[in-house]
């Protein structure tokens, strides 16, 4: 899945690209993602995948691999996670199955800390202050849907030769 516009998947593309933006603005401005979004993208990613002959199974595997490690990250910092971010992971997931998910979550979490890092290095946030993970998050699964599938094959290439 992760080659999704390459593969002419243009309207998918452009009905994901429209969820990502969605979020990623909401919440920097607001702080939240909300239910009626990730539920939206949920039932699109759902009617899209059944329709690309994408198996429960597999819809199963990339929802609880985008979600689940946010909620465990939720629940052991007490709610520095937002649940927004938990749901729209694993709507995410559901469009991109359980390796590309992964990706997205690794590509997120490293973007959002390094831009943590220059806020704390440029003294414009202060360690205690919150900052949006949404649009780190719709960054992530943006580039795992764009090219995936492609950068897992050269950390694969790297890893094993």
């Amino acid at each position: 899945m992760g080659d999704g516009l390459a593969d002419g998947c243009v309207v998918e593309g452009i009905a994901l690209g429209a969820f990502l933006w969605t979020a990623a603005v909401i919440d920097f401005h607001c702080g939240m993602i909300y239910n009626w979004l990730t539920v939206s993208m949920a039932v699109c990613a759902i009617i899209f995948r059944f329709y690309a002959g994408v198996g429960v199974e597999t819809l199963a595997l990339g929802f609880l691999a985008g979600g689940m490690p946010l909620l465990v990250i939720r629940v052991l910092s007490r709610g520095g996670l937002g649940g927004g971010d938990v749901k729209f992971a694993a709507a995410g997931g559901l469009w991109l199955g359980w390796q590309n998910a992964f990706l997205a979550l690794a590509l997120a979490s490293w973007s959002g800390g390094l831009f943590a890092l220059f806020l704390l290095l440029t003294g414009r946030r202060r360690k205690d202050d919150a900052v949006a993970f949404g649009p780190f998050l719709a960054f992530g699964i943006w580039t795992a849907f764009l090219c995936g599938d492609r950068l897992l094959e050269l950390y694969e290439a790297f890893c094993y030769g």
